[in-house]
């Protein structure tokens, strides 16, 4: 009889832990993750808001609900600056940012953001499969920005004014908003005019108060934003091409089952080939729209002329080290 019941005794402890098991165990498994996704953009038609969109979907199908992104475009959170800052402090965000304005964490990285580097979308692509940029993302890493995506085409980039400008000379005086990119004011200072670094929601009014008598970006935030209402001469200077990064709180990252950032990893190269791939499909179609608008496009223009006068921006950047430009140039072309 006694066997018996300790028998039972033994077996109703041992379902009793197992259940208290199960307990434990069930909100673990079921835990989900919210993260607020910040863009500078806001017309739903522009590329990186479109992918914004598709990404969000396909992390909350692929995750079973697990992760979910709320979408905020327009600077909603704040400039990128101070999203950028909030995220490296730990911050439950992703930000649609770029390598120009995270080089105030990682000075290395602005270079990645600089006149005239890329050649063609080839040399691109090597340089993000590289030990360079791997080491450069490692870096920015180290400083809490983990990169989700790192390689989307957000466009090239041109010269939006009320005056052709064909040669640097013709930029002699001018007054233009920047992004705030260090090698971004460097490069048009060495081209002759003065930048003036302003978030992206604030340039419309600029330009319409002619606090500034230019701006600069590519075709679809040119359109996005609606800056042909308020200047009618875009130059293809095309000084910049840039690619779009994806940062998160590595910290954050860091804290996710490796489920859940496996899911976050292979839906960010996915989402940096459909934004290249949009951004290259739309710019034809964004060029017609600003002409259908009033809007001279002028493509006479210099362009070696404005990359040699550039090149001095590489030396002039404060923190980058001497040699990054071979070195990333190197990377490109092996």
């Amino acid at each position: 009889m006694t066997s018996r019941r300790t028998f039972a005794s033994t077996l109703s402890t041992l379902a009793a832990g197992l259940a208290l098991a199960l307990c434990a165990a069930a909100p673990a498994a079921a835990q989900s993750y919210n993260l607020r996704f910040s863009t500078s953009q806001v017309n739903p038609n522009e590329p990186v808001v479109k992918v914004m969109h598709s990404f969000a979907d396909r992390v909350k199908e692929r995750s079973g609900g697990r992760i979910t992104l709320n979408i905020f475009t327009g600077d909603q959170l704040g400039p990128q600056k101070k999203v950028n800052e909030m995220i490296k402090g730990g911050a439950r965000v992703l930000s649609v940012t770029d390598y120009g304005q995270l080089s105030q964490f990682v000075p290395d990285v602005g270079i990645l953001a600089g006149p005239y580097l890329y050649g063609n979308q080839d040399e691109a692509k090597k340089l993000f499969a590289s030990d360079v940029f791997k080491e450069l993302s490692g870096r920015l890493e180290q400083q809490g920005l983990k990169l989700i995506v790192a390689d989307g085409l957000f466009g090239v980039r041109h010269l939006l004014g009320s005056k052709p400008v064909r040669t640097p000379a013709d930029m002699a005086g001018m007054t233009l908003r920047v992004p705030p990119s260090p090698i971004m004011l460097e490069t048009f200072t060495a081209l002759g005019g003065r930048p003036t670094a302003l978030p992206w929601g604030e340039v419309y009014n600029a330009l319409q108060t002619n606090v500034v008598d230019a701006a600069e970006a590519n075709y679809g935030s040119l359109v996005g934003s609606k800056l042909y209402e308020v200047r009618k001469v875009l130059s293809t200077t095309a000084h910049q091409t840039m690619y779009v990064a994806m940062v998160t709180s590595t910290d954050f990252f860091k804290s996710l089952p490796p489920d859940l950032q496996a899911v976050l990893l292979d839906e960010g190269k996915k989402a940096g080939a459909e934004l290249t791939q949009l951004t290259l499909a739309s710019d034809a179609g964004y060029a017609e729209e600003m002409k259908k608008n009033g809007v001279q496009i002028v493509t006479d223009v210099d362009n070696k002329a404005f990359a040699e006068k550039a090149r001095v921006a590489y030396a002039k950047v404060p923190g980058l080290t001497p040699g990054m430009y071979d070195k990333v140039r190197a990377a490109m072309t092996r």
